[in-house]
């Protein structure tokens, strides 16, 4: 092998284990996140339902396209986790007045208070999960996250 091929192999190696490495600590702080939802949230609703009902607070009025954009999720998915939380009684779901085909979505007072509580629950878990890092630690990920964050933008264009 040469120089430059074994450079390309222990490159694609370090991604690959880099990759898994993100994706382990990802899913943990997802269960993590779960775990500690358990007996205070809505039975049948997880952490997408609440962070879609945190943006939807964050953004009153905003059409249901633009939860699509926001999560990353397919048009599908979003409006099954819409009806959920119209179910629930903490999403209110109205037909924009100019063009009725687009839906135009409201926090209810039960899904302010919600949002407040999941809010708070985000908070401490990133507290516990990344309070100990430096300022610089902390720009530094963020700017590998965002870079990351592109490249899985730009893949989703090209798919």
């Amino acid at each position: 092998m040469t120089t430059s091929t074994t450079d390309a192999a222990a490159n694609s190696e370090a991604a690959v284990h880099t990759f898994v490495a993100f994706m382990t600590a990802f899913g943990g702080a997802q269960q993590v996140l779960k775990t500690r939802m358990q007996g205070h949230a809505e039975p049948g609703l997880g952490p997408l339902h609440l962070r879609a009902l945190y943006l939807c607070q964050r953004n009153p009025g905003a059409p249901q396209q633009q939860l699509v954009q926001a999560l990353g999720r397919d048009k599908g998915q979003i409006a099954r986790l819409i009806r959920d939380l119209e179910d629930h009684q903490l999403l209110v779901r109205t037909p924009d007045e100019r063009d009725r085909r687009v839906w135009r979505l409201t926090v209810t007072p039960e899904g302010e208070q919600k949002c407040g509580w999941f809010a708070d629950m985000e908070a401490a878990l990133a507290r516990d999960l990344l309070g100990a890092l430096t300022p610089r630690e902390t720009a530094q990920l963020n700017a590998v996250l965002q870079t990351v964050q592109a490249r899985i933008d730009a893949m989703g264009a090209n798919a």
